[in-house]
């Protein structure tokens, strides 16, 4: 069952069979009241079970069945499907350095770096330079080359450090020097289409009143805890910009809705398949999905990391806090995950970029209502 709405769920909407009458409407009770506490003024929920939509909510200016929101650093897990999709076919190699394929990528020490530091943050190259031209994000090749030019800031391989853009600017352009395609096309191509996905990497001039605009609700962030720097407003900023909203950015700028993200959750839940549709192998799809890498610390964050390929797995946060769960977060705002125990899939996505602390609540409430609402029609005979 799809609702499109802009108004609390009446009583006696049927609920779908796949979770308790009680728990889908405490989903639906727990995001109305993030809206009405000012948390957000836009969001989508959805909820695969079993493979199968559960629920699919949307809220504010996102009710609007053509709306599409920004998600953030959601987007990594599905450019990384794509590279690995790659190597499934021979085409890519986990361990072979990215400068056999990318020679200018050897620059500044980094030519010892694999797609495998990559995919769990090792890669030594979390930052665009300070100079880089913002303005320029549409064109894919002063990306790449920007990315290549980075000096290493570690051997690669002997620390971690989130890279928050470089990530998807490097698995792009490995993905367009072995196949040709840029890295939109090959995600429309190869991923989107063929799942059925109401997505894109960035958008075209005709599409892009269709996303959702970003509001700025905090200056805290954990990086700024008095928020005196202003880095939300910054980011909302930069990506309301459409020149942003048109270019690909692998690590940032997919676009779509949260149904389109818990589907893609749902096949890797499934095991990579999803509805006759084969993505990736069972084998590779529990491996990018399974801790790969941990560290007490990580050097862009200050916290401790836990990472699959490509994903985040493990953790003391929820949704992470639950044996198996996988998934990622993005840019104080939304979050894609799957709990393969309980057969669940789950996209929120929001419109309000905010403090670490709402951020968290607004996570942890939904993903305890999806639990709940799983462990309530299990109970029943």
């Amino acid at each position: 069952m799809t609702w499109a709405h802009d108004a609390p769920v009446s009583a006696d909407a049927a609920a779908p069979r796949d979770l308790s009458e009680a728990g889908h409407a405490r989903l639906v009770e727990v995001a109305e009241g993030h809206r009405a506490r000012g948390w957000h003024s836009a969001a989508q929920l959805a909820v695969y079970r079993d493979g199968r939509l559960a629920l699919d909510l949307r809220l504010g200016a996102a009710a609007d069945p053509a709306s599409r929101m920004l998600w953030f650093s959601a987007t990594k897990p599905v450019i990384t499907v794509c590279v690995l999709m790659l190597v499934e076919r021979g085409r890519l190699a986990l361990d072979a350095p990215l400068a056999e394929l990318w020679p200018e990528f050897a620059q500044g020490g980094k030519a010892a770096c694999t797609l495998r530091h990559v995919l769990t943050h090792r890669g030594g190259f979390p930052a665009l330079r300070r100079d880089v031209d913002w303005r320029r994000v549409e064109e894919w090749d002063y990306c790449a080359a920007e990315t290549a030019a980075i000096p290493a800031a570690w051997e690669p391989g002997s620390a971690t450090g989130y890279h928050p853009v470089t990530f998807g600017f490097a698995l792009g352009e490995l993905i367009r020097r072995v196949d040709g395609r840029e890295p939109r096309d090959f995600l429309r191509d190869e991923l989107f289409a063929p799942l059925g996905l109401d997505a894109s990497l960035g958008v075209d001039d005709a599409a892009l009143d269709t996303v959702v605009p970003l509001e700025a609700l905090s200056e805290v962030t954990w990086q700024d805890p008095e928020g005196t720097e202003g880095r939300t407003s910054e980011v909302v900023r930069r990506f309301n910009a459409p020149s942003t909203l048109r270019a690909q950015i692998p690590a940032g700028n997919g676009i779509g809705t949260a149904e389109a993200l818990a589907r893609f959750y749902a096949m890797l839940e499934r095991g990579g398949e999803l509805d006759g549709v084969r993505v990736l192998s069972e084998e590779t799809a529990v491996q990018a999905t399974s801790i790969q890498h941990r560290t007490s610390l990580d050097r862009t964050t200050g916290l401790p990391g836990s990472y699959g390929w490509g994903f985040v797995v493990g953790g003391v946060f929820a949704p992470f806090d639950r044996d198996g769960v996988f998934g990622h977060p993005g840019q104080q705002s939304s979050i894609g995950y799957a709990d393969p125990s309980l057969g669940l899939a789950v996209a929120y996505v929001t419109n309000g970029l905010h403090d670490p602390l709402v951020v968290q609540t607004r996570v942890e409430e939904v993903a305890q209502a999806a639990v709940e609402a799983c462990a309530e029609r299990a109970a029943r005979p």
